[in-house]
């Protein structure tokens, strides 16, 4: 960043170079930044803003570099609910204490807009009927293909339920493919947003939060895994790791059956990444990677009733949970997510892998303990 100022250019950038293929728009790019520099100082500007940019960036263990860089951000914003809750706490180190992270405020995706944010201080969601002509599927209905719907008065808290909207846009009773969680109903107690000082009647309305994709469910005899049972169980186990002077955290994962094996068995592919100042040894890599298997395994079967029953009988073997090198996740969206016909903020991660393709480059990329 400092560098792309400094020369009012953003073909310096090794982002917009890999990221932005059109000529036409890095020039349009190039010519705001000279704008922008022009408006506020010339060159006396660009020149003190890039060395302000790289003494700040240069600074290791001060959190808050996002408001030290604009002091004027009133707040960030990012999806921080369901498994993108792995990311906040280190969204929330370059945001510091002065600088609030809330959750995206709109429910949205290409069909239409589904809800707006409840609050800052949480995940929750209102939906939007006046938008969209909601129906919702029971999560235990799902899989079936032509399941009973109830309406949005008939939500009901702690449960879960498939989304299925009709829009003016010519979309029949269409499954979007999100699950949501109803987590509790808005009332005057809630304080979420001003109410009438006289007294009126609240009728039940029901708060959503997203839980996760369809599809994200492991499972080989009905065990019905979520991507959200994964990370509870990683990260769980990562806590006991901490305790044990072993400060790592989760940076990715992603997961798929194993089929090809009596008993069958489910595989955890895992990223980590070390807390600042500190570096994971030899030694102490071989002992998490020896481990891991049996802890992961352990904290799944507290997480997932199916799971467990599925161990008990002896249907399933213990998972194994493999490291993959640093940088195999990004190196996996470079290489077979990112294309000139797909948005970047379009990209999800992959929780759970159902391409052999994708599932051979994974365990191409493992950490091979045997040779440290």
């Amino acid at each position: 960043m400092s560098l792309c100022i400094s020369s009012a250019n953003f073909d310096q950038s090794s982002l917009v170079q890999k990221n932005i293929v059109d000529s036409d728009f890095r020039a349009t790019l190039n010519q705001t930044l000279n704008e922008v520099i022009a408006q506020y100082g010339g060159e006396t500007y660009r020149l003190e803003r890039a060395e302000h940019i790289r003494y700040e960036c240069l600074k290791k263990n001060v959190p808050g570099l996002l408001h030290r860089l604009w002091p004027n951000m009133i707040y960030a914003s990012t999806t921080i609910g369901s498994t993108f809750s792995m990311y906040k706490e280190v969204i929330q180190y370059y945001c510091g204490e002065r600088l609030t992270l809330i959750n995206l405020p709109v429910y949205g995706a290409s069909e239409s807009f589904f809800g707006c944010f409840a609050s800052i201080h949480t995940d929750e969601y209102f939906l939007l009927p006046t938008s969209v002509f909601f129906e919702f599927i029971k999560e235990e209905d799902i899989q079936q293909t032509q399941p009973k719907t109830i309406l949005l008065s008939e939500l009901e808290p702690g449960h879960r339920y498939e989304v299925v909207c009709t829009t003016d846009g010519g979309l029949v009773r269409y499954r979007m493919g999100d699950v949501i969680n109803c987590t509790r109903f808005f009332s005057r107690a809630n304080d979420l947003v001003p109410l009438p000082e006289e007294p009126v009647d609240i009728p039940r309305i029901p708060l959503i939060s997203l839980a996760y994709r369809v599809g994200n469910v492991l499972g080989i005899f009905g065990e019905k895994i979520t991507e959200q049972h994964i990370m509870d169980a990683l990260q769980q186990t990562i806590r006991q790791w901490k305790e044990q002077g072993i400060p790592v955290d989760l940076h990715e994962f992603t997961s798929c059956p194993k089929l090809d094996v009596f008993p069958a068995k489910f595989v955890i592919f895992v990223e980590l990444i070390e807390d600042q100042g500190y570096k994971i040894d030899a030694q102490q890599l071989r002992i998490l990677q020896n481990t891991a298997s049996a802890e992961v395994d352990q904290q799944l079967r507290k997480m997932n009733q199916g799971y467990t029953n599925g161990r008990s009988a002896t249907r399933l073997d213990s998972l194994d949970c493999i490291f993959v090198r640093t940088g195999t996740f990004s190196t996996f969206v470079a290489k077979f997510l990112m294309t000139d016909r797909t948005s970047p903020v379009q990209i999800k991660p992959h929780r759970i892998l159902k391409n052999e393709d994708y599932i051979r480059f994974f365990y191409d990329n493992q950490i091979d303990i045997s040779s440290s």
